[in-house]
Formats: C-alpha cells, structure tokens, sequence
C-alpha cells in the first residue's frame, strides 16, 4: 500500500498543460533527475495539490552528475528487483504489457482472502502516458490486423459502457430468456479504435480529384493521422475507465446508506470491480470505504474515501439490489446505471417524518408485552414511544451537539418519566419496569451487538472489533442515563417506586398477536415498500415461534433457542431470494429485531439503575453500588452470546441455502 501510495503521488503531478509543453519525444522537466533540487515535490492530498518545502537541515543530493552505473553500485537494490525493472521498462517500450503481466501473475493476491480484483489492462495514468510515445507507421495496421475480420464498429451509446446494452423491453435480469449477453469491455473499446484509426470500411467513399503530393507531405500526414487517432483511442479508454471508477464509488456510498449487510460490502464491490474489469482493492472501515484503483502496468494507485452516515433504508436497498444485478448482468449500461442511482439516492423517503413518529410509539407499545406490559401500560408507553421518535428523527438531525448526546438525554428522560408514571397510587396503578424498558425499545443496541458478530464470524476483524467495542459502550451509556433518570426522580419523590417487576401481566401467548403488528409497525421506520413487508411479517413471525418454543425446551440455555430462531428465518428468508429474486437481507432485518435480545440488557439496567438509585438516596454501602454495576457487565456478556447464537444460526442456514455461494454477485443476506 505504501510503495503504491508513494508511486501515485510522485505522477499525480503531470497535468495537461505539462503535456503540451514538451515534444513527445522528451520526458517532462518536472520528471527530469537535474531538475529535481530546483523545484519543490508536490503531493496530493484530499484532491488538492500541496507543494512541500524542502527541509532545511537536509541538502537534496544533485543527480546530474551521477552516472547510471554509479546510481546502481551505491544504491542497496537486490538483483532481483532490478530485473523486475527492467522487464517492465522493455515491456513498456515494446508494448508487451501481456508478456510483463504474465511473468508476475505467480505473485496475485489471492481473492479468497483479500477484496481485491486483478486484470491486465491499464489504468488512467498509463493510458495518459501513451500520449508520449510517437505514432509508428505500422501502429494502425497491427491493431487493424489483431482485430477479426467481422468485427462492427460499437454505437455512440455502447462507446461509454462497460457492460452490454439496455435492451428496448427492459427485461429483468433473472429473466431465462434473455437475449443480451455479455461482452468484453476490451474487444470493444479496441474495435472502437480500429475503426476510427482505419476510414477503409465497405461503405463507399467519393473520391476527391486526384492531384499530386510530394513524398515528405503524404508522411507528415500520415503521421499526423496517426497522431489524431491515438489521442481519440487514448480518450476512450480513459472516459470508460473514469465512468466505471464513478460507477463503483457510487454504489458503494448506496449501499452504505441504505444499510447493506457491512460484512459482505467488500464483497460486493469486489464483484461490481471484476465484472467492470477494473484492478481495486477495497477495505472497510465503519463509516468509510478505502477504494485503491490500481495500476498493474505503471505500479500506481489512486486511493479514494468514501465516508457516509451509514442508515437503514430498505426500500431504497432494494432498488439499489435491482441496479446492482442489472449492471452484472448486463442488462443495462452504465449511464442508465448511474442515473438511477443519482434517482434512488436523491428520492424522497417512502414514509413521512411524522408517520415513522407515530409508528416509533406504536412499535414501542406493541413490543412491551415482552417487557411483561398490560394493557393498561401501553397508552403510556405509545406517548413515550412518540416522544422518543420525535427526538431521535426530528430534533436530533436539527443539532450536531444533541445528536452526540441524544441517547443519554433519552435514557434519563424516559426512565424518570416511567418511574413518575409508575409511582402513581404507590406503583398499583403503571409498571415502572415495563414503562422504562419498553419506551426506550427502539434505540437498543442489540442490532449493533448483531452486526459486529457477522463481521467478526466473516473474518473482519477491523470493523467487527470497532463495532462491538462501539455496541458495549452504547449500552453502558443506556444503562448510565437510566441510573441518572431514575435517581434523580428518587431525589425528588421521596415515596417514588422501587418495583423491578410488573404484577398481573398478559399471558405469553399474547406475543403471537402483537409480534405481527410490531413488525408492521417497524417496516415504517425502516422505510420498507408496502410489497415487502408481507414476507417480512411471515418470516419473523415464523422465527418467533421457534424461538418461543425452543426457549421452552432450551431453558437454561438462551443462545441455542436464538440459534434455532435465527436458522428459521435464515433459511426462509434465502428461500424467498431464490425463488422470488429478492432481497434476503431486506426481509431478514425486521426478523431479526425480534430475535435480538435487546430486552436482557434493558432489564439489567433497570436493576442497575434501582440499586444505584437507593444507595444514592439511602446511603447504602460501596457493596450494593458494586452489585449494581456488575449486573450490567454480565447482562452485556449475556447479549453478546445471544448474539453469537444469533450469528451462527444466519450462517447455517446460508450454507443450507448457498452451499457453493453465488458464482457472479455476492450473497445478499446476513
């Protein structure tokens, strides 16, 4: 990474106007060694050229007056590396880039392991390098020659595509009779050349009355055309190369935001950049993308970030799944490609502001009869919910310094609202408990907790280690605004409730009717399609159900009932892709709110938050304080193994599924 980092800074600087300043036949004055200790090296930082002083305390040594060979004996180079230089130099000067490829193949990075895509093609700094060399005489002919005989030349829409046409009867990309078929970027774009390099076509030409040339202008204008046909090639090659780099930053900030399965985004792009034929490689880190646009024929790179807010849109997640297959496909090209994206990106959301406002309450009513909520609670814990969504989707985006403190200032504000409404007539009349866990439902971090052990099961360490580190301490930033809402309320009501349990709750077998209406209500604020979310309700229905029962049998052991669970809507949900050609990983996250065991968390807290808030008022002893807080690390360890058992599960049941995996896309599921 840094030898490629350092070779695409030093040729970051030859712009245009060097271009026209010198002869082809010479170098630049900037890339001459003489030249070097008078000029001042420039790299590029954030897309901005910065010029860096030399340092005063070291003299840049003066290369005009050393020789090749002396360069060679005081340098510390192996022989190696040598001849590895060497061979790429008289493959660039004899244009066997093919033979150079092929020698080095042995050392490819294996694609099994790293996200990285390999091809022999070049990329934007060597196709500006070929303006420097001189046309040769017989330049058109031996492309002419390389080329079949049949070949047509493409249309002015196919001339700025990687993948074939759009076909006039839009056909779905799964559908079995399609006639479009795939076709190398390359054979095209050298087809392209050729027949602009090469006028002879059967189409007749008229004939200009003939007159006399001497010898020395029919060369200079041979030259000349030669000259004029090798900037049009060079200009074809980079705004295809160029348009395919756009192409995939694009997708990638997509599916960043609509909330893409992250421990499978390399993967994705990895398959978008081989199917483009473009050499990258890409790392993710949560909230940003590292995309390397290697160059294998001039050892350059061109590193670019991609930071997002990273969110949960599901609609929008499908039609960018749609774009995606399409384009893999070849089914579309990719300016329609593109245009769709900007379309997808720039639409309005699917639901109002206002109605995901109301669905936070109704979801966080439906929901407390986990929590062993009654009937009478919910009114309560619909108005908290409402108040909840308004801060989090309302309020928040308004300020960057309450959005860094919104889940703190929630967890206070709803735990001492609930512990209020639950010392009404001494605590007979509301559930504290139920009130507090079931208002605040909607932001608890079990999905974090999820997705960072996707990450860490699939081998990504990086983001699955931030994220869980990320995940425990959101959870102790829950369970610390608990603690504050519900003691400072006890500092106010001197008779405030200290209930950690509900008395008379509904019946277990009451979840049956509320888990249906609970996920319809979270498909609002996830902003699913109204088509979607049949089978989101079916499946996680499903999944609840045995993981109901297996809790039964499995008692004593929570992560193996999880597991069960989360092994139904697995394979359910990659059944219903299959067969459907959906979206397994759309329909999986509604499913999954179910089975993450947000609420053990939540209860943890709320006994850590009781017992902290009597030793506060009561002046109770360092040992009951201590007991408190222990609670919530072993709840936390509790969670974090549920969600283990959750991981191992959706893995499962991708393998019963996909027992090969996917030979073009990556898997879009958990």
């Amino acid at each position: 990474m840094e030898l490629s980092s350092t070779n695409s800074s030093n040729c970051t600087h030859v712009g245009e106007h060097e271009l026209e300043q010198f002869p082809p036949s010479e170098p630049p004055q900037s890339l001459r060694p003489e030249n070097t200790a008078a000029t001042r090296s420039r790299v590029r930082i954030n897309s901005v050229a910065a010029e860096i002083p030399p340092s005063p305390a070291e003299e840049r040594p003066s290369f005009g007056h050393i020789s090749e060979a002396e360069s060679l004996e005081n340098a510390n180079v192996d022989d190696q590396t040598i001849a590895a230089a060497e061979q790429l130099l008289q493959a660039h000067n004899a244009g066997a880039f093919h033979e150079y490829q092929g020698a080095e193949s042995g050392d490819a990075f294996d694609e099994s392991e790293y996200a990285v895509t390999g091809h022999t093609q070049g990329g934007v700094f060597y196709q500006l390098l070929q303006a420097y060399k001189n046309p040769l005489p017989a330049y058109n002919e031996s492309i002419t020659s390389s080329e079949p005989s049949g070949s047509t030349p493409p249309t002015a829409q196919q001339l700025g595509t990687s993948s074939g046409g759009a076909t006039p009867s839009r056909k779905k990309w799964h559908s079995k009779g399609k006639t479009v078929q795939s076709q190398e970027t390359l054979a095209t774009l050298i087809g392209a050349s050729a027949k602009l390099a090469n006028p002879n076509t059967k189409k007749e030409i008229p004939i200009r009355p003939a007159h006399k040339r001497t010898n020395s202008g029919g060369i200079l204008s041979k030259m000349m055309k030669a000259k004029q046909d090798q900037d049009v090639r060079i200009k074809i090659h980079v705004a295809n190369i160029l348009k395919r780099q756009q192409y995939i930053i694009r997708m990638c900030r997509a599916l960043m935001l609509f909330g893409a399965p992250t421990h499978r985004l390399e993967e994705y792009l990895a398959t978008t950049a081989k199917v483009l034929e473009i050499n990258s490689q890409f790392l993710y880190i949560p909230g940003c993308m590292l995309i390397s646009f290697d160059d294998a024929l001039t050892h350059t790179a061109e590193v670019k970030i991609v930071r997002t807010a990273q969110g949960v849109n599901l609609g929008k997640l499908k039609d960018t799944h749609e774009i995606y297959k399409e384009v893999l496909h070849d089914v579309i090209d990719l300016d329609e490609a593109m245009q769709r994206l900007n379309d997808v990106i720039n639409a309005k959301d699917q639901h109002n502001v206002w109605l995901c406002v109301l669905m936070y309450g109704l979801a966080s009513a439906a929901v407390s009869v986990f929590f062993s909520a009654r009937l009478i609670d919910m009114p309560i814990i619909l108005a908290l919910g409402c108040l909840l969504g308004m801060l989090q989707l309302v309020v928040a985006p308004l300020s960057k310094t309450y959005s860094t403190v919104f889940e703190i200032s929630a967890s206070i504000l709803m735990s001492a609202l609930a512990r209020a409404f639950g010392s009404i007539n001494g605590g007979t009349l509301f559930c504290f408990s139920a009130i507090a866990q079931s208002s605040i439902a909607m932001i608890l971090p079990g999905w974090l907790v999820l997705s960072s052990a996707l990450e860490l099961q699939s081998r990504a360490i990086v983001p699955g280690s931030i994220r869980l580190v990320f995940a425990i301490i959101y959870s102790l930033f829950l369970g610390y605004g608990i603690t504050v809402g519900t003691a400072i309320y006890g500092a106010i009501d001197p008779n405030a409730t200290n209930a950690q349990t509900c008395t008379a709750p509904l019946d277990k077998h009451w979840n049956f009717l509320f888990v249906p209406l609970y996920i319809f209500f979270v498909t609002f604020t996830v902003q699913a399609k109204y088509k979607q979310m049949p089978a989101m309700i079916i499946i996680a229905t499903a999944g609840y159900t045995v993981n109901f029962f297996a809790s039964m049998k499995f008692s004593s052991s929570a992560p193996i009932a999880y597991t069960f669970g989360a092994f139904t809507v697995g394979v359910l949900a990659n059944m219903y892709s299959r067969v459907r050609h959906g979206v397994a990983a759309a329909v999986l996250l509604p499913a999954v709110y179910v089975q993450v065991p947000g609420s053990l968390a939540s209860s943890g807290a709320i006994d850590s938050a009781l017992t902290t808030a009597s030793a506060l008022i009561k002046g109770a002893t360092d040992a009951d304080t201590t007991s408190g807080n222990s609670i919530v690390f072993n709840v936390a360890a509790s969670m974090i193994q549920i969600a283990i058992g959750i991981t191992v599960g959706l893995f499962m049941a991708a393998l019963l599924v996909y027992p090969m995996g996917k030979k073009r896309s990556g898997l879009w599921t958990l």
